[in-house]
């Protein structure tokens, strides 16, 4: 980008900010609050089953064969307007919500910020000391970690399972100790500030951050004592890696009337029952563009499909020239945590509405906008004009030639063996959902054709651990695509908020 051009687009980032994202105002506390407390009030007055809107919208949300939803709750003037739940799925069942455990990791730094145990401008260094004399440690700051601009190279949209640092920290060779995978990756020449790129390895280094802050002992429950607790959720789980680091990523698993909760404290401008949980400085600060979001160094090619980003939260602002809003009929001060396969929480602040969404549908984000519009026609106002699918303009695909290579090398690499092993333990001894249907809801029926799987419960008096193993299929073998390799998670049934660890 030449200099005149880079002048051009500085001085509308400048004028954008006046006229626009300052007049924008998401929380302060709503209308008619009431706290689940100890659980959710319903509205027996709802309009759910006796109106046009409300009609269709129950229809296109929970029986639309495009939509693969297991949960849905939507809460207005903090009562419950509408709950659905398939044969799999009830009140009480957790649900793992993949990526919105990186907001969930934000807020409990935010905790720790308002505690006076972080500051923003906070380098890596102070945290990791043993890297205090290394680049780029001591330019990345808390404040990067929050908005994913840190500067380290990090693609999860790679397709080649070997490169995918997602993959690879996960279920690969970096499983074992994540947060020094994440941290220890190269960064770009530019350094923090310049670029922003979506990463679930930051959110691992900043609960790295945060296990560096307190003891072990305490850490292992912080999230319960700072957050879980205060909100009356009782039954979370927050799954580690082997060393006892939360995956603060994707290893959060909550049932939707406590998801609905998280919602409901941002709704509320951080307070709780006349209690700050977060201060409200804090939600402002994740409701807030990312600066290397709106940095001419990001380049955003389809804004349906990469979204616009703030502190571990998705907003509806048209940030980049040319770009209008990724949502254009839902309402431009909503924002909204997403998740792998479906799971959402979307916040509505001028219809005082949460909805809250679990499911196992790979393109979900394409029908946000609609499903978002037909509530708000259901639940608010029925002239609110309702909007369609978006597909992305070029969605990203695999050859047949290139998934079988694919295919061969996560099996050397045991990934493949990992994914398997982690995601359906947490599956079936966390969610209670029997084996083949974890795999079809993950979207891992094909590995049936590699694997094999078996559940073994430990002869251990003092665990009672139960281990969950992957090994290769005889038709793997058969083929020769791969060394014999397996991949273990274990869960201990008397420390269920652990969940699942794979070996």
């Amino acid at each position: 980008m030449n200099s005149k051009r880079s002048t051009h687009f500085l001085i509308f980032l400048i004028l954008f900010n006046i006229l626009f994202i300052d007049n924008i105002t998401y929380s302060s506390e709503p209308k008619h609050s009431r706290w689940p407390i100890p659980d959710w009030e319903r509205d027996w007055n709802s309009k759910i089953d006796s109106t046009k809107e409300c009609i269709e919208f129950k229809k296109y949300s929970t029986q639309n064969k495009k939509l693969k939803t297991d949960g849905l709750l939507i809460i207005k003037d903090g009562l419950v307007e509408y709950e659905y739940y398939d044969s799999q799925n009830n009140p009480l069942k957790l649900h793992n919500l993949w990526s919105i455990s990186k907001t969930i990791t934000t807020s409990l730094l935010g905790v720790t910020h308002r505690d006076g145990r972080i500051n923003l401008e906070d380098k890596l260094n102070k945290y990791f000391p043993e890297t205090y004399w290394l680049k780029p440690y001591d330019l990345i700051t808390i404040k990067n970690l929050i908005y994913f601009d840190t500067g380290y190279i990090w693609d999860e949209t790679l397709l080649d399972v070997t490169s995918n640092p997602l993959v690879t920290m996960l279920f690969g060779s970096g499983h074992k100790n994540m947060v020094e995978y994440a941290i220890n990756r190269n960064i770009i020449k530019q350094g923090p500030n310049y670029q922003w790129s979506y990463s679930s390895g930051t959110p691992m280094i900043s609960m790295g951050v945060l296990k560096n802050i307190y003891n072990y002992e305490f850490y292992q429950h912080m999230p319960w004592a700072h957050l879980f607790n205060p909100l009356g959720i009782n039954h979370a789980v927050f799954e580690r890696d082997s060393t006892g680091t939360f995956i603060g990523g994707s290893g959060a698993f909550l049932n939707l009337r406590d998801l609905a909760k998280i919602g409901y404290l941002f709704l509320n401008n951080g307070r709780w029952n006349n209690q700050i949980i977060l201060p409200p400085e804090w939600i402002s600060i994740m409701l807030t563009p990312s600066p290397g979001y709106i940095s001419p160094g990001t380049i955003i090619e389809d804004i349906t499909d990469e979204g616009t980003f703030g502190g571990t939260m998705w907003l509806n602002l048209a940030l980049k020239p040319h770009l209008g809003r990724p949502y254009p009929f839902s309402p431009e001060d909503m924002y909204l945590a997403i998740g792998f396969l479906g799971q959402v929480l979307i916040m509505l602040p001028s219809q005082n509405m949460i909805i809250a969404r679990t499911g196992y549908d790979t393109n979900f984000n394409t029908h946000i906008d609609e499903f978002v519009s037909r509530a708000i026609s259901c639940f608010d106002d029925p002239d609110y004009p309702v909007g369609h699918e978006i597909l992305p303009l070029n969605k990203k695909r695999m050859g047949f030639i290139s998934l079988i290579k694919n295919v061969k090398n996560a099996l050397k690499a045991n990934s493949l063996q990992g994914a398997v092993a982690k995601t359906i333990c947490s599956c079936h001894l966390l969610s209670e959902l029997d084996i083949n249907t974890c795999l079809i809801r993950n979207n891992l029926s094909f590995s049936k054709l590699f694997s094999e799987i078996d559940v073994v419960k430990k002869n251990n008096f003092i665990n009672g651990d139960i281990s969950l193993t992957v090994k290769l299929s005889r038709f793997a073998n058969f083929l020769k695509l791969s060394t014999k390799k397996t991949a273990t998670a274990i869960y201990n049934p008397n420390k269920p908020e652990n969940g699942c660890t794979l070996q």
